[in-house]
């Protein structure tokens, strides 16, 4: 939308005098660039993947997701976790996917959100809660 298009839309809307609009449709198209999603993305982190993070950490990204954990009383939501490796979204459903099978971890769901438990983590009402399917492949 050019800067005319925005002060006949603000003249329209009945804003202030000509002086207010222009310093309005010089607002909005400051806000139409949106220099701060921009910079918000440059500063986030990169994903990690799984291989670099073990030949760096010298740990399988199974026992990094026991001892985060375990430094957590034994619980972490899944977004936490995505959010503390640095792994994509699906990378880290799929670990937990594949931990949950062979009984290393258990997922629960709670609204919208899954959270992660260690076995002997799980609390009580949890415990009859269905777990997270896992699909069939």
């Amino acid at each position: 939308m050019n800067g005319e298009a925005i002060e006949k839309w603000i003249k329209r809307a009945g804003v202030g005098n000509n002086a207010e609009a222009g310093a309005n449709a010089e607002q909005i198209e400051i806000i139409e660039s949106k220099p701060e999603r921009r910079a918000k993305s440059e500063s986030e982190p990169k994903q990690v993947s799984m291989t670099d993070f073990a030949s760096e950490s010298g740990l399988t990204p199974e026992e990094y997701i026991v001892r985060l954990l375990e430094g957590h009383s034994g619980k972490r939501r899944q977004q936490e976790l995505i959010a503390e490796t640095g792994w994509s979204r699906s990378t880290v459903s799929r670990l937990l996917g594949r931990m949950e099978a062979r009984g290393e971890i258990v997922r629960v769901r709670l609204g919208n959100k899954n959270v992660v438990y260690l076995p002997d983590s799980v609390p009580t009402f949890a415990r009859r809660i269905d777990p997270v399917p896992i699909p069939e492949r």
